[in-house]
């Protein structure tokens, strides 16, 4: 009849489109998958490009969140049995068998399996009824020293031992996936000047790590809080979260550093509680070659030069003072703009020696007598006793 094929070149198109369809999808071979629908026992998928239905035990999201309709996955054929179509996007459970754990070699499917006890240089793997082994060399370094009997990791299989049955696994070449998948994520996403919230994973002097989105970033010690010589340890927790910005990306070499001023209080942008010529008691943090840092109080520090701690020349200034001790200081000077304070051991010392010589003054003599430095001193010494 004109216009309608011939039933046997039909035959053949369709058999030519079946069997196109069935090579694009070799078992193990990898694929986007659009989910369709969530059922309790399934979810089913349609393939991008080849365009097939299949479905996906739900099991395999018992530990994860199960995706949603309109979700993308990466997925792997397994089977094909009459007309369905089998893919999985990580092998649990009852689809962990032999045959397919050949496939998973070859194609590097990942597989969910259960940590059980320790064994000479790893631990035993439970794989759904089989069994696996994963080297310490084959672990992330995060969960180095750390309690893994009892937790669910996606390994991918390097190796099955036919003779003992057993899978040799690695973890370490999920997580480096992942971290690679996550490094070009955010290679895209984050810039210099942009905020983060991140967790401290270890405190040193130097500064803070930081787990910024999976990697590793330093807040050093001078980005971490606004006093000088600050115990890092006293003033943060490991655990605790922080908001801090992006000062400096370096993806090729891994180093991330960040800032977390921005959410603290500078103490020099409230009143400065302190004037020249004030008499204060410090403590004494660090000796250095050009002076000695002491501490103020909790937000404030300040520098007496060597010249200004009564030391002579040739005397090293640390085998008189030491760290902890309690000095009496004169300020010299308070600079906000470049937020340092100048204090003298040598102007304090003096000072109370004036004001011991003022006492000695007569009750009848003209209190106008009194210069007006010895007043000053004076008045700065009743400040501290109050």
């Amino acid at each position: 009849m004109k216009g309608n094929s011939h039933p046997a070149n039909e035959f053949d198109r369709l058999l030519e489109e079946s069997f196109k369809k069935r090579k694009s999808i070799e078992p193990g071979s990898r694929q986007e998958g659009k989910v369709v629908s969530v059922k309790n026992d399934y979810v089913f998928i349609r393939t991008v490009g080849s365009n097939i239905v299949g479905n996906i035990a739900f099991e395999e999201w018992k530990d994860e969140t199960p995706p949603k309709p309109g979700d993308l996955l990466t997925v792997y054929f397994l089977k094909e049995e009459s007309g369905d179509y089998y893919f999985t996007s990580c092998l649990s459970g009852e689809s962990i068998t032999e045959d397919h754990l050949a496939i998973a070699i070859s194609s590097e499917i990942p597989v969910w399996g259960q940590v059980a006890m320790e064994s000479n240089g790893g631990y035993e793997v439970k794989l759904g009824s089989l069994h696996g082994f994963v080297p310490y060399s084959q672990l992330d370094a995060e969960f180095k020293g750390k309690e893994l009997y009892g937790k669910k990791f996606k390994f991918i299989v390097t190796e099955l031992n036919t003779k003992s049955q057993k899978a040799i696994l690695s973890q370490k070449k999920i997580s480096d996936r992942e971290k690679e998948t996550k490094k070009r994520i955010l290679q895209a996403e984050l810039k210099e000047g942009m905020f983060v919230t991140c967790r401290i994973k270890s405190i040193h002097k130097f500064g803070l790590i930081v787990d910024m989105d999976g990697f590793d970033a330093l807040v050093p010690a001078s980005e971490a809080t606004f006093r000088k010589n600050a115990d890092l340890e006293k003033e943060f927790q490991v655990g605790e979260s922080l908001r801090a910005k992006i000062i400096a990306l370096n993806w090729e070499e891994g180093k991330f550093s960040l800032s977390a001023k921005d959410f603290l209080q500078d103490p020099w942008a409230l009143k400065v509680p302190f004037r020249e010529s004030d008499i204060l008691t410090a403590e004494i943090e660090s000796i250095k070659p050009f002076g000695i840092f002491v501490r103020l109080n909790e937000s404030f520090n300040g520098l007496i030069p060597n010249k200004e701690t009564g030391v002579p020349m040739r005397t090293p200034v640390n085998t008189v003072y030491s760290p902890g001790q309690k000095v009496e200081v004169f300020v010299l000077e308070v600079n906000p703009e470049k937020k340092q304070i100048a204090l003298s051991i040598t102007k304090a010392a003096e000072a109370k020696d004036r004001l011991e010589y003022q006492q000695y003054l007569k009750p009848e003599e003209d209190p106008k007598a009194v210069s007006s430095f010895g007043l000053l001193l004076k008045q700065s010494l009743d400040k501290k006793k109050k």
